[in-house]
């Protein structure tokens, strides 16, 4: 008996149905299959980045579409699995065998429709309680669909390329700080795109400097106007030319003459990588190094620039390697009735490049004053980067303290960066600290103090470069009269006029004699023995005349006031 039992229970679980029915899911669905076209529009649309190794702007034509969609009702149909509910099956199988037992109760034949009745009943019962049914898990999508009555309309916007096919005209104009650089240049497209390459439409040598903007384009399309702003620096690079007759390449930016990597020669070119301040980072090889911001100018070039770079490196060689700093001649015999007064000019900060070689030429003329002419480091009273008025009154009055009494023989060498006063005609040289207001050392002054001093004989060698083409060449005859006109025994010799500069004896990729032509000749006429003042200045003239026409084709002429017979070691 227990054996059906369980075979009725394995029955009443195993037995379920399942049902299919459709579910309203959305009341707006757009019909996709079922639209119209209402307009239909061709645009440009700039494609990709424009950088310098492909300095090239793309567009591409888009068609912008707008479609009318019918909105549908929308039913999906899901498969539902139901079971039977325990109590109700248990409830009906109960009724319906109390029905089947009373019907077997009645055995007289004159009750015999009462047994059907009652047999009828039970059968019904037990048949009921299999219909209540429970759901079994979610439905299940069977992936119909239907689309039903039209509820609306759905309006949509589509962006498509255009087709290949298309044959269209369109005219560009490129302008750069207001200036046109292209004007309404036609092109025609080609499998609906094109494109413009910067490198052939624009010359990169109108971007001056480092505040280049962007460049402007404007293309005509379909009586559509586009307008892009590129920046010069997504289609150049920018690279730095040396323009100083020489400069120095550092590792680390501040001047300091032990931080010197090399010399770079005039023409240099070098990969720019940052500025800051009056300092500009380049690309040395693969290496990073510093360059002064006013010994270069900044410009803008294409990518492949990099493989064409000139670089003139001057070998950063001691002193003592140059041929006028080496086996100098003993002219005179040492004596302590002679002075040497040196100031020299170099490192140059705020907006002036370095004075280059200054600290050389200077050093080269203390070199010629102990071993030429007979002085000893104590005679010599030398002042390097002096900033200012301040600073060369304190280096004269420590000069003027040195020499005593008469029977006095004073040299006086000056190095540095000068100007001219138009208005006055006074020449001022220009103290390292520009940016001070007591900067100026005025030459007059310092002129009128040496010719104060008790000396015989008073040299005064003046290498200096004139700033600007400002001042009367008079200026220097004025200024040069403080110490001529006061004593007969002197001379003043300057370098150049006052609307010429003081070259250095660089000569691209050739000689490179690592000092000023002036002090460099200067020094190899002493070298060659010449002590009469006449006699140097023939040979310094000649010479710096003719290298200064040769290296930079422009005049520079030396300027002498005073006794040219007398000798420099007597």
């Amino acid at each position: 008996m227990k054996r059906y039992y369980f075979l009725f229970i394995i029955l009443l679980f195993g037995i379920a149905c399942s049902s299919t029915t459709w579910i309203v899911q959305d009341e707006n669905a757009v019909d996709r299959g079922d639209y119209k076209l209402l307009e239909s529009d061709l645009f440009l649309e700039k494609t990709g980045q424009v950088s310098p190794e492909r300095p090239v702007i793309q567009f591409r034509v888009n068609s912008s579409n707008t479609f009318e969609y019918v909105k549908r009702i929308k039913t999906d149909r899901f498969i539902q699995r139901y079971r039977p509910r325990l109590g109700y099956v248990a409830l009906g199988v109960g009724a319906s065998a109390l029905a089947g037992y009373s019907a077997l109760e009645f055995t007289d034949s004159d009750k015999i429709g009462q047994k059907i009745a009652l047999t009828g009943a039970s059968a019904t019962l037990f048949g009921v309680s299999f219909l209540n049914m429970k759901p079994v898990g979610e439905p299940q999508s069977t992936g119909e669909t239907r689309l039903l009555r039209k509820t609306g309309v759905y309006i949509e916007a589509d962006t498509l390329v255009a087709p290949s096919t298309l044959e269209e005209d369109l005219t560009y104009t490129i302008s750069y700080n207001g200036q046109s650089l292209v004007r309404n240049k036609d092109i025609s497209l080609s499998e609906n795109t094109f494109s413009i390459n910067f490198l052939e439409e624009i010359n990169p040598e109108i971007f001056s400097d480092l505040q280049a903007k962007n460049i402007h384009l404007d293309v005509v399309f379909r009586d559509s106007l586009y307008n892009y702003a590129i920046p010069v620096s997504s289609v150049f690079e920018s690279f730095v030319v040396v323009t100083s007759p020489v400069t120095a390449l550092r590792n680390r930016p501040e001047r300091n003459s032990n931080n010197i990597l090399t010399d770079l020669a005039n023409g240099s070119q070098l990969k720019m990588v940052e500025k800051d301040g009056d300092w500009i980072k380049v690309l040395y090889g693969i290496s990073e190094n510093w360059v002064s911001a006013n010994d270069v100018d900044m410009i803008w070039r294409p990518s492949q620039f990099s493989n064409e770079l000139s670089v003139v490196a001057i070998p950063n060689v001691p002193f003592g390697s140059v041929d006028v700093e080496r086996d100098i001649p003993k002219l005179s015999e040492d004596s302590i009735n002679k002075f040497g007064f040196i100031i020299a000019n170099q490192s140059y900060s705020s907006t002036l490049p370095e004075k280059s070689y200054a600290q050389r030429d200077a050093l080269l003329i203390e070199k010629y004053m102990t071993d030429a002419l007979g002085l000893s480091q104590s005679q010599i009273f030398k002042n390097i980067d002096v900033s200012g008025s301040r600073t060369a009154l304190t280096a004269f009055n420590r000069l003027s303290s040195g020499i005593n009494n008469q029977q006095k023989e004073l040299t006086v060498y000056i190095n540095g960066y000068a100007k001219v006063d138009p208005v006055s005609d006074r020449v001022f040289l220009l103290g390292t600290d520009p940016d001070s207001a007591a900067s100026l050392i005025d030459l007059n002054d310092l002129f009128d103090g040496l010719s104060s001093l008790p000396v015989s004989k008073l040299f005064v060698i003046a290498d200096i470069d004139f700033l600007s083409e400002t001042g009367s060449e008079t200026a220097l005859e004025l200024l040069s009269a403080n110490i001529t006109t006061k004593k007969p025994n002197s001379l003043i010799v300057f370098s150049s006029g006052v609307q010429q500069s003081s070259y250095v004896y660089a000569e691209p990729n050739g000689v490179q004699k690592r000092h000023s032509i002036f002090t460099y000749f200067f020094a190899d006429a002493l070298k060659k023995r010449n002590t009469i003042w006449s006699d140097i200045l023939s040979n310094v003239n000649r010479n710096v005349s003719f290298t200064s026409r040769s290296l930079y084709n422009s005049a520079q002429d030396i300027r002498s006031f005073g006794n040219d017979s007398l000798d420099i070691t007597n």
